[in-house]
């Protein structure tokens, strides 16, 4: 079913879609979705957009007793409130030609298989309500009794609890979809898988485009780290063939950048210490076609953000801001030295300018 060691599980579901267990918190996922594939009922898959719900519910269907039978994704934010309850359920007598024959509707295209509902808070509440009459009776409710032997997954990257207060979602259908839930951890929360899956996306896409992989070097694998990847896996996958196609690390580094700036900013403010940059690395990032020194200046541009601000913050008291950034007051001379950081002339009058240094505050 797929490749796996010690520490890596992957189950190839398709020729574009795999399941990447490289962690303790995947691997317990996938022992989850194993377990739950022996077990004939409604699963809820929660997370974000891009986070692998589909992938996980093609897992179960996979290693399910209706394997052998169609898998159907429904996505609800296309369903029109009009759309006609036999287009999803089907019914008798129905449109087909003469009025004999069935129409099955698309839950009925999937007799004896699995129907993923994805974004299922978006479903119109009068398909809520027959849905929910499936789920309780294993059959349509309308002028005629439609047998529907399916199994339903539900998926939503919203918030559910905030779905259920808004009422975009009927409590009662919520429980019975509910009855077994799986989470999926975002990206950014699989920092520990993030090179496994790296170098994955990459072999697997050079194999389909017919190309050499291409490796990560050190600088991109750092700068990869510390971008958030608000995309997920999708996001990580596209940025792999963008990397494999065109080949330009730099410019790779620069779509990360923006993102890697802020997240390094956040850790400053945060409190973490400031290491002072050693004399060798101030001269080596003035090669601006190093790979390393592009990491290194968005390390350095996003340290000198954090000090500005909390030195506007604090009207440049230099003791206060020291403080808020977690080092000593020497180390943030240091770095005002060191980024040729100057308070704009407004913050102090002339009278006042010495006496404000001595108190530790101005430049």
């Amino acid at each position: 079913m797929g490749t796996t060691n010690a520490d890596i599980h992957i189950d190839e579901i398709s020729e574009d879609l795999s399941f990447v267990a490289a962690s303790a918190v995947m691997r317990k996922i996938r022992a989850q979705a194993e377990l739950l594939a022996k077990v004939d009922g409604p699963i809820l898959i929660l997370g974000e957009s891009g986070s692998g719900k589909e992938v996980a519910a093609r897992l179960i269907h996979k290693i399910s007793a209706r394997s052998g039978y169609r898998f159907l994704k429904v996505n609800c934010a296309e369903l029109a409130s009009d759309l006609p309850e036999n287009e999803l359920f089907g019914c008798e007598g129905g449109a087909s030609i003469g009025g004999t024959e069935m129409n099955t509707g698309r839950f009925g295209l999937c007799d004896k298989g699995t129907v993923l509902l994805d974004e299922v808070t978006e479903m119109p509440a009068r398909h809520q309500a027959k849905l929910l009459y499936l789920l309780q009776d294993k059959q349509f409710r309308g002028e005629n009794r439609v047998d529907v032997d399916v199994r339903i997954l539900a998926a939503t990257s919203v918030n559910i609890e905030k779905a259920l207060a808004e009422k975009r979602l009927r409590e009662d259908l919520y429980y019975h979809l509910s009855t077994f839930t799986v989470r999926l951890p975002p990206l950014r929360e699989r920092r520990d898988e993030l090179q496994v899956l790296l170098g994955y996306f990459m072999n697997r896409t050079a194999e389909r485009y017919g190309l050499a992989p291409r490796s990560f070097s050190d600088a991109l694998l750092a700068a990869c780290q510390h971008y958030s990847w608000p995309g997920n896996l999708r996001e990580l996958e596209n940025f792999v063939k963008r990397y494999l196609v065109m080949g330009d690390e730099p410019v790779a580094l620069s779509e990360l950048r923006p993102q890697v700036g802020f997240r390094l900013a956040e850790e400053v403010r945060q409190g973490r210490p400031l290491e002072p940059a050693s004399r060798k690395d101030r001269d080596n990032s003035e090669d601006a076609n190093g790979l390393k020194s592009l990491v290194r200046s968005i390390k350095g541009e996003a340290e000198k953000n954090a000090i500005s601000n909390t030195l506007a913050k604090t009207g440049w008291n230099r003791k206060e801001a020291a403080r808020l950034l977690s080092i000593s007051y020497r180390g943030l001379l240091y770095k005002i030295e060191q980024y040729q950081l100057t308070p704009p002339s407004s913050y102090f009058s002339p009278l006042t300018k010495n006496r404000a240094w001595r108190n530790g505050q101005g430049h």
